[in-house]
């Protein structure tokens, strides 16, 4: 069995299979195997046919380089990867990666209307003084836990509020005139 990167292809699918949280009777399923079969190629006893390899890489979305060679990262990066990365990243909640997915999954016609439709609904709440010293103290106070806990203080809270009300005006200034 050829070791490469330090693990032979059977440890390379034991990693796979402890990745994906799954038994050797449940992963084996998936790709025809039973779980002695499966036992046998982890610990080294037995090959993986092409068929068995070529299985994993469909059912469990790994990239095959990585399986049979070690090579570049285990994952192929689908949607729901880059989703979960940038949820991450950026802190969202499960309703705001809900609507994330849901927008990439919209026709380009469908993304129009609905960024037309909200930058309605801001500028409805722009407009109107009141509804907008409303929403920017909600999101202050919303936002200020967070931030503090990022940076240790909210001082630079008045500062950001600032640079998203001039980032804000200034993406509205460019939309009015592209539109005219």
């Amino acid at each position: 069995m050829r070791r490469c990167c330090g693990l032979t292809i059977g440890e390379r699918i034991r990693s796979i299979r402890k990745e994906t949280g799954l038994n050797q009777t449940d992963f084996g399923e998936k790709v025809g195997l039973r779980q002695s079969s499966l036992g046998q190629i982890e610990s080294g006893v037995r090959n993986a046919t092409d068929r068995t390899i070529i299985l994993i890489c469909e059912k469990y979305g790994v990239r095959e380089d990585w399986l049979r060679n070690g090579t570049g990262e285990m994952f192929l990066e689908t949607d729901s990867t880059i989703v979960s990365q940038l949820s991450s990243e950026y802190g969202l909640d499960a309703f705001e990666t809900v609507i994330l997915k849901g927008f990439l999954k919209l026709k380009p016609e469908q993304r129009e209307f609905l960024k037309d439709r909200i930058k309605d609904m801001l500028s409805d709440i722009l407009d109107d003084e009141a509804a907008y010293k409303e929403f920017r103290a909600a999101y202050d106070k919303k936002h200020a836990l967070p931030f503090a806990a990022r940076g240790g203080d909210t001082s630079g809270l008045a500062e950001a509020a600032e640079l998203f009300d001039s980032a804000f005006s200034a993406a509205e200034s460019k939309e009015n005139k592209d539109g005219m």
